[in-house]
């Protein structure tokens, strides 16, 4: 039978384990609460500075959108393209515009795009990428026709019929102010039925999503779908804007829209002079949308910025108007899988 002290070293020796492993528990979860602390900092740090170069990356677009230009085209990689004129000599070589030679004197004028870096630039602790997207190649929502209307439509797959008459008589009745609808449309009777009852605008339209809201518009319609040969059917959106642009830019502008203004010779000719020269005349846009993305070099984090801007007063005092300002962007597709 052991003895009293021989029991009281063995309940010592289980008091000092329990004791380390006790110890062990806490410094363990020490750790791993500095480490999870040290990674929300880093992170935190992190989105911070790729937020600013996002920032950065936008003001970058916001110099090209100011910049003078003699005409704005399209490129399908860069984005927007902005022309200059140039001086040129009997060789075609580019010269000083101010220059005291009899090269200047004789040079000649010509317009050129100016060069286009936007990806990738290297600044700080990071990388920015930017684009800028010409929002004059669209029609404005809010002063389109009825004739326009209908014509989209019929590119979104919708023929001679009632249906197409519904929905384009009913945007018609949604944006004008009074209460009196056309033969096709709707009003607040219409609306005042549904489930759950709402009142049409009557005004200017504010999102584009708000189209959704008309009578016989459909999701299918408005963003588009897959036909049976998994082809894509462009959707309504695609081809107005609610931004109030002064015009449409025939450079900038798709087949689709520019059919929407102009008859089919005219389109032909428009695409044609853009695929041989880069652009069809010399027209100025004045609403841009930039999105810009902030990535920190080996950290992977990364942070997106969109803005739409208006360029407004002159060539010699232009200055900016800011429409909609997004500071963090998801894209699904890169940023959550």
């Amino acid at each position: 039978m052991p003895r009293p002290d021989e029991n009281q070293k063995g309940m010592a020796l289980l008091i000092v384990i329990w004791a380390l492993v006790l110890m062990i528990a806490i410094a363990t979860q020490f750790a791993v609460t500095m480490k999870t602390d040290v990674n929300a900092t880093r992170n935190y740090k992190e989105n911070i500075e790729s937020y600013h170069l996002a920032k950065a990356g936008v003001q970058l677009g916001v110099a090209e959108v100011l910049t003078e230009a003699r005409y704005h085209a399209d490129d399908p990689e860069e984005g927007l393209v902005l022309g200059t004129m140039i001086l040129v000599d009997e060789d075609g070589e580019e010269i000083e515009a101010n220059g005291d030679s009899k090269d200047a004197e004789d040079a000649e004028e010509i317009l050129e795009a100016l060069p286009v870096h936007r990806k990738d630039l290297p600044l700080g602790s990071g990388t920015v990428t930017y684009s800028i997207i010409d929002e004059n190649r669209k029609v404005p929502i809010n002063t389109a026709s009825r004739k326009v209307l209908v014509k989209a439509l019929e590119f979104v797959g919708l023929e001679i019929g009632e249906e197409r008459d519904i929905i384009a008589d009913s945007i018609l009745d949604w944006i004008d102010k009074d209460n009196n609808h056309r033969v096709n449309g709707a009003e607040e009777d219409y609306y005042k039925k549904q489930n759950p009852p709402y009142r049409p605008r009557n005004g200017k339209i504010t999102i584009l999503e708000e189209l959704l809201k008309v009578r016989g518009m459909t999701e299918e319609i408005f963003y588009g779908k897959e036909d049976g040969d998994s082809k894509e059917q462009q959707g309504f959106q695609q081809f107005f804007t609610v931004l109030n642009i002064p015009r449409v830019n025939p450079n900038t502008a798709s087949g689709e829209v520019l059919s929407l203004m102009f008859d089919e010779t005219r389109v032909e000719e428009i695409l044609q002079k853009r695929a041989e020269e880069g652009y069809y005349n010399t027209s100025l846009s004045t609403h841009f949308r930039i999105e810009s993305t902030g990535q920190i070099q080996d950290g992977g984090t990364r942070h997106t910025v969109t803005a739409v801007v208006e360029r407004a007063g002159t060539n010699d005092k232009p200055f900016l108007i800011t429409h909609y300002w997004n500071d963090n962007v998801i894209h699904y597709e890169t940023d959550l899988f």
